[in-house]
């Protein structure tokens, strides 16, 4: 997937968790940016990698979690969705 616009990261980033979300038999329901990965939508963290993982293969594009998931060396509790759009909008040179 060509990313071209900001909008283009928010649709793979609902279209990824919509993915996941159902290969766990769950509804992924409205994702929102206040949408919290663990609280809201109930990854894990081994589920947070895999979706990096799919989101760096539908970009076309390495995507280093770490700088996502540390801050001031100590893994974060939860990631909001407004978070990862970010971090993907920075990682492939978009303006935010």
């Amino acid at each position: 997937m060509k990313i071209n616009h900001i909008d283009d990261c928010w649709n793979a980033i609902v279209e990824t968790l919509t993915e996941l979300l159902e290969e766990q038999g769950q509804e992924p329901g409205e994702i929102t940016p206040a949408t919290q990965l663990n609280a809201d939508l109930g990854l894990s963290s081994v589920e947070a990698i895999h979706m990096m993982i799919m989101l760096e293969d539908k970009l076309d594009a390495a995507l280093n979690f770490e700088k996502l998931a540390v801050r001031d060396g100590e893994y974060v509790q939860d990631i909001s969705v407004a978070d990862l759009l970010d971090f993907i909008a920075r990682s492939v040179g978009l303006k935010t």
